[in-house]
Parts: structure tokens; sequence; C-alpha cells
């Protein structure tokens, strides 16, 4: 590549943030600088960790000086990616989980793709899952799949394509996303602890210039019982859902662009559903001023649903046929 097109490629910044991460923070970050194109900023929030993580990002910001490490009082995986925001200098942003991985292309492929489509705000891609067991016993699943692949215009067609081919997905860390983007729809993150980047995806979908999908995996998640989406199975998870549905619509009424409810429906419904499971796996008390909310996400939901019927209403049933399941692939 010759100087001139270096000056020409947009910048980019990674934004990591990290609670009691220490054990697998540096293969989440050798990632990133095994990259063929090594992003120019990787900003690294500790969250107030207590295990060594700060100090474990010192001596990588001595060996790199484009990691760079900001201490944060403990407020939560948002308010991290917010302070996150208002420090990234790069064009694009792109933002990590901080025990997970990232491809080795993943940021060469994505330059390439700007290159063709200057008016490109989003790179879109798909993701794997390996349990944390050594290396050499993972075995990484599509558990992200996109199903389209092309250049689109972002907007309600783009979404209605997304949650109709399954590729809507509601994580930050399957796409690369314009600042400039970022900046013009005003978009933050909700201060919860679940579906917080659920809103803040939605609107960078309905109002980016150029997006491109493609059904190649750059990411691989990491499974393990104690992340937060995991570990979480009190009424929170499903209080949540609530406040990032508000969000949404919120963000819809400032974006002054007409969106039909059945779209925010369709993008919500794994999250929906999974509220109702939630709620039944979980035996949750209902707090009495969710109870209105909840009963009319059950009736909306269980309606035409037979799976979801069985699931809220006939539960032991449910559980024993998943049961049985189980056993009879075991036995395959």
């Amino acid at each position: 590549m010759s100087n001139q097109d270096d000056l020409a490629q947009p910048t980019l910044s990674v934004i990591m943030p990290v609670y009691n991460g220490r054990a697998d923070l540096s293969e989440a970050v050798d990632s990133l600088l095994q990259q063929t194109v090594v992003p120019q900023q990787i900003i690294i929030i500790d969250d107030g960790s207590t295990d060594g993580t700060d100090r474990l990002i010192e001596e990588y910001c001595q060996r790199d000086p484009r990691i760079q490490l900001v201490r944060n009082a403990h407020g939560g995986v948002s308010a991290a990616r917010n302070k996150g925001l208002e420090l990234a200098t790069g064009d694009f942003i792109y933002f990590m989980d901080a025990d997970d991985l990232t491809g080795p292309t993943l940021f060469a492929d994505f330059l390439r793709e700007k290159r063709a489509c200057p008016e490109l705000e989003m790179f879109c891609f798909a993701a794997k899952m390996f349990m944390d067991v050594p290396v050499a016993e993972r075995k990484p699943e599509i558990t992200h799949a996109r199903n389209l692949k092309g250049v689109y215009s972002g907007g309600t067609a783009f979404i209605q394509q997304l949650n109709s081919s399954g590729s809507a997905h509601r994580v930050l860390w399957s796409s690369i996303i314009s600042r400039e983007l970022i900046v013009r729809t005003k978009s933050r993150f909700l201060p919860i602890q679940n579906h917080e980047d659920a809103p803040f995806m939605f609107t960078l979908y309905l109002q980016a210039k150029q997006v491109f999908v493609t059904p190649e995996a750059y990411y691989f998640k990491r499974y393990t019982t104690t992340s937060l989406s995991v570990r979480t199975r009190d009424f929170s998870w499903v209080k949540n859902y609530f406040i990032a549905r508000e969000g949404t619509e919120e963000a819809i009424r400032a974006a002054n662009v007409p969106v039909e409810r059945s779209l925010v429906d369709d993008y919500y419904f794994p999250v929906m559903s999974g509220c109702l499971k939630m709620l039944r796996e979980h035996d949750m008390t209902v707090p009495k001023e969710y109870q209105p909310r909840v009963n009319a996400l059950v009736r909306q939901l269980t309606r035409n649903n037979i799976k979801l019927m069985v699931i809220w209403y006939l539960n032991p049933l449910y559980s024993s046929l998943v049961y049985c399941k189980k056993k009879l692939s075991s036995a395959l």
C-alpha cells in the first residue's frame, strides 16, 4: 500500500471495558495486536477491577503506545463505553468485550470494503462462540449468523431485511461503526447492564447511510458461566428489556422516521421471548409496577405462538420435553 493510501484510509479506535478480567484479557488484547492491520487506538477502560487487571493493562501500555488505560470507578459497562466514546479519536469505532477474540483480518477486510464504498458507515459480520476450554479443545460454532451479503442503505427496509433473515444482531461486537454516525445520531448507552446495546444498534441500523453485511465470522465469543448475560437471573434482566425498548422508541421519535411497531417487535423478539423463559424458568417475582407490562407481553407473545404458550402455561411439560430431547440427542 502506498503512503498516499495510508494517509487516506480511516483510523480505528477499539473500546474495551473490563471488570476483573485479568484471566482472559491478554488473549483478547493479543488478538487485536495480531491483526494484519492493527487499530491506531485501543482504549481499555478498567471499571474498578480488584484483581490486578489494571496492572496488566499498564504492562501492555508500556510495550505498545496504541494501548490506553482509563481507570473508572465501578459503574458498569454502559458508563465505561460512554467514557470510551468521549476519548476515542478514530474515524471508526469497534466495541469489544475483554474476554473474546477477533479474527486476524477483521480490520483489513473492513478497510477493503470502505475503500470500495466511501459512504460506508457500518461493517457488520457474523460471530462464533466457543466454550471456555484450552485452545486445542475449542470448537467455535456460529451463534450470530449474518445471512445477508452486500451493501445496503440504512432504514426501515434494511432492518426488515435483517429481521427476516435472522441477521438483526443487537450486540455491539458484530459491527465496526462510523464515529460520525454515532455523533450524528447522538447515540449513547443507557445505564443498564443487559440489552444496553440493543437501542444503540437499532438507531444505527435505522440511520446509517451505507452498511456492508457479510456472513463471514470475525468475532469469537467466549462462553463462561460467569459472564453477565449468563449469571443474571433476577428480574433486572426483564426490567432492562422494557427500559431498552423505551430507549429505542425515544430514539425513533428523535429521528423523526416513521417506524411501525411490528418492526420493533420483530427486532426485539428474541429478547421478548427470552423474558418469558427467564420469568418461568427462574420463578421470578414481578414487581407490582411491572405486572401490567409483563401481562401485556405475555398476551402478545402467546397469542399465536404455540411454543411460547407451552413455556408459559405448561412449563413443567416444556421442561420435561427439553430434558427428553437432550437425553435422546446424547444417546444418538
